[in-house]
């Protein structure tokens, strides 16, 4: 960790670049890059976790989450060898962000505009001379809203991580989706990810061998109104409409989410689904 954060700060304070001259420029004088990204809270301070018997530790993209408002510094490490740079641009999900000739090319963002959801910067760099040379690198990260429950979880245990270990295929070991006992609606779910609850149906969640347990949560306006306890694979969500009674989900947009565990405190990425509650005409809901 004080590895990672030195070489952070050694990044921000050199602009980012690292012209290793003593190193013959590979051939067609391909950059190497790697990105490092700073996160820090609405108010300035390096973003930071406390877990239960341990140091509080500065974000790591490869174990934590971003709070949705959290801001982040892309800070591309190039080496060039003998050649020079010529341009460095930044992107996050296909769109631009910077695109410069010129030094320090780090380039900051705010997140409290950002979808919840996984979300990608790409970095790619170019050499001037004859031969040019270019190269490009990516690195993935989640923003989650400040009250996720996942978020939670890795702040109040000490083994549990948003990710297997490095190296593992988050993709395919805890990857799930959202399905449902009704043919009507599977079909809806699987092909518009979407759903229109007019009736009362049941969900269920698939994956892979290694998913064990799951929990969800429903959101309304992006705020999140329900997390569920840790629940076993086979369980099954029964929601209905709002009933005059008061029992069921108000009408209106919700965005149903699930993440898939393997029962040891590790979960993957999200899956999700917008719901369209309806209800009977002049029923309450719940």
């Amino acid at each position: 960790m004080i590895r990672k954060v030195f070489s952070l700060l050694t990044a921000i304070i050199l602009g980012g670049v690292f012209a290793a001259a003593a190193l013959a420029a590979p051939e067609g004088y391909k950059p190497g890059i790697e990105i490092a990204l700073e996160v820090r809270t609405p108010q300035g301070e390096l973003r930071t976790f406390q877990r239960p018997g341990h140091q509080p530790i500065y974000w790591d993209s490869q174990e934590l989450p971003i709070i949705q408002g959290d801001k982040i510094t892309v800070t591309p490490l190039i080496t060039t060898g003998e050649a020079e740079l010529e341009k460095v641009r930044i992107r996050l999900d296909n769109n631009l962000l910077s695109d410069k000739t010129a030094g320090p090319w780090r380039f900051e963002f705010n997140t409290k505009d950002l979808v919840l959801g996984y979300h990608l910067v790409d970095v790619w760099a170019q050499t001037k001379l004859e031969k040019r040379g270019e190269n490009s690198v990516s690195l993935t990260f989640l923003i989650v809203p400040p009250n996720d429950a996942l978020l939670q979880m890795l702040q109040s245990s000490p083994t549990a991580s948003i990710l297997p270990s490095p190296g593992d295929n988050v993709e395919e070991r805890f990857a799930c989706a959202v399905r449902s006992t009704d043919p009507a609606a599977d079909k809806s779910i699987t092909e518009t990810s979407t759903l229109k609850l007019t009736q009362p149906i049941a969900l269920f969640v698939s994956g892979g061998p290694e998913v064990k347990e799951f929990f969800y949560t429903l959101t309304r306006g992006q705020q999140v109104t329900y997390t569920s306890s840790l629940l076993t694979r086979l369980t099954q969500i029964m929601l209905e409409p709002g009933k005059a009674a008061g029992v069921g989900l108000t009408p209106g947009e919700i965005i149903f989410t699930v993440r898939a565990g393997d029962g040891q405190g590790h979960f993957g990425p999200p899956a999700w689904i917008t719901i369209e509650v309806g209800a009977e005409k002049g029923t309450t809901g719940g």
